[in-house]
C-alpha cells in the first residue's frame, strides 16, 4: 500500500499546522541527534557497514540477546518484506485490521493469506498457517495484547512462526516486549523501530529479533549496505544516549485520553478505546476522506483516513495524540465539521 499512509502532507498545496496522522512522537527532532547528524554528514563520501554489524552488536549488547540475535534493517517495513521472502509461498495468518504492509509483502512472495479478526484472537486460539503477523500495540486500533496472553498463545502453537511487530512498544503501559522472551521462543520474529520515539522516519532505522538459527533464514535475504551511513549514526547515538529518548507513557497516555475524551463528547462520532497513544474514530456525517480534506482545506490539520485499513468502513478515521495546544485545535476544528 505505498498510496493511502499516513503523514501525507506533501500531497496537499496548503501548509500542515499540526500532523495527526503520523504515529510517530510529536516531540519533534532532538537537538543532539541533529547536531550530531550535522557533524557526520561528510561521512556520506564512504560506504556505510554492509551489515550494520557495529549497531547490531549494540542492540545484541543493550537487549541482553546472544551475537547474530539481531538484524539491523531500512526500517521495519525491509524487515517485513525480507520475512516474507525467507518463508515464500507459505500459509500466513494476519490479525487484522492492522498495518497493510504484512499482507502486502506476502502476498508479493506468493503466500497464501488469510484474516483474523483481533476480537477473534485469544490466548487460546489454534492456528494452522506457518506464519502468524500480530501487531502489539496494533496499529491502527491501538489494542495490546499483554505478556502472559501473548506467550500463552506462541506456546499454544509451537509449529508456527509468530512475526510480533513492536514499532510501537514504547507508546504503551498495556503490552510488553517479548525481546527478553526470545532465549525460550525458538519461533518467534520480534520485529522493533529506532524511528518512533526519536522522531527520524525519514532515516528508515529498524531491526529484527529472534534465534539465531531462525534469524539466519532471514539474514540470507537481506542485501549489503541497505541501512545508509546517517541512519547508523542516528543509531548509535540513540544508544548511546539513551536518556534524551526516553519517554512517559503514562503521561503520554494521560494527554491522549484527554484528546479521546474531547472527541467523544461529541455526538457525530464513535470512538473506539486503545491502549496507546494514537486512535480510531468513525465520522457519523461524511466519510473520512472528506473530513480529512476539509480539516486540511480549512486549518491545515492532518488526519489518517484509515478507511483503507482491511475489515474497516468509509468514516474511520486515525489520530495520534500531540501538545496540548494542537489537541485542542483539532477538537474545535472537529466541532465545526459537525456544523459544516
Amino acid at each position: 500500500m505505498i498510496q493511502g499512509h499516513g503523514d501525507d502532507g506533501y500531497l496537499f498545496d496548503q501548509q500542515v499546522k499540526a500532523d495527526f496522522s503520523s504515529n510517530v512522537w510529536y516531540g519533534g527532532l532532538q537537538a543532539g541527534l541533529k547536531e550530531h547528524l550535522s557533524n557526520k554528514i561528510t561521512g556520506i563520501d564512504h560506504y556505510p557497514d554492509a551489515g550494520a554489524l557495529r549497531l547490531q552488536a549494540m542492540l545484541e549488547n543493550q537487549a541482553a540477546l546472544p551475537g547474530g540475535s539481531i538484524l539491523v534493517t531500512n526500517g521495519g517495513t525491509e524487515a517485513i518484506y525480507l520475512v516474507a521472502q525467507a518463508f515464500t509461498g507459505a500459509t500466513t495468518t494476519v490479525v487484522v485490521p492492522t498495518f497493510a504492509e504484512y499482507a502486502d509483502a506476502c502476498k508479493l512472495y506468493r503466500h497464501q493469506v488469510q484474516y483474523l479478526p483481533w476480537d477473534k484472537l485469544t490466548p487460546d486460539t489454534t492456528f494452522t498457517t506457518d506464519l502468524v503477523f500480530i501487531c502489539n500495540p496494533n496499529n491502527p486500533t491501538g489494542h495490546a495484547l499483554d505478556e502472559k496472553a501473548l506467550q500463552q498463545l506462541i506456546t499454544h502453537n509451537k509449529h508456527t512462526v509468530f512475526i510480533i511487530d513492536e514499532a510501537y512498544i514504547q507508546f504503551t503501559v498495556g503490552a510488553v516486549t517479548m525481546l527478553p522472551h526470545l532465549h525460550r521462543l525458538p519461533n518467534v520474529l520480534v520485529l522493533r523501530s529506532m524511528t518512533k520515539t526519536c522522531c527520524i522516519p525519514g532515516l528508515r532505522l529498524g531491526y529484527v529479533a529472534a534465534r539465531k538459527q531462525l534469524l539466519d533464514r532471514v539474514r540470507a535475504f537481506r542485501m549489503p549496505w541497505s541501512v545508509n551511513s546517517l541512519a547508523l549514526e542516528a543509531g548509535y547515538y540513540i544508544l548511546e544516549h539513551p536518556e534524551q529518548f526516553a519517554i512517559s507513557a503514562g503521561t503520554l497516555l494521560q494527554e491522549t485520553f484527554q484528546l479521546w475524551e474531547g472527541i467523544r463528547k461529541m455526538p457525530e462520532y464513535k470512538v473506539h478505546p486503545s491502549h496507546t497513544h494514537f486512535f480510531l474514530f468513525e465520522t457519523l456525517t461524511g466519510t473520512a476522506a472528506a473530513l480529512k480534506a476539509w480539516l486540511m482545506e480549512r486549518h491545515g490539520l492532518l488526519i489518517r483516513d484509515a478507511s483503507n485499513f482491511y475489515g474497516l468502513e468509509p468514516g474511520h478515521c486515525r489520530v495520534a495524540c500531540r501538545s496540548a495546544a494542537e489537541n485542542k485545535l483539532l477538537i474545535t476544528a472537529l466541532r465545526q465539521w459537525t456544523l459544516y
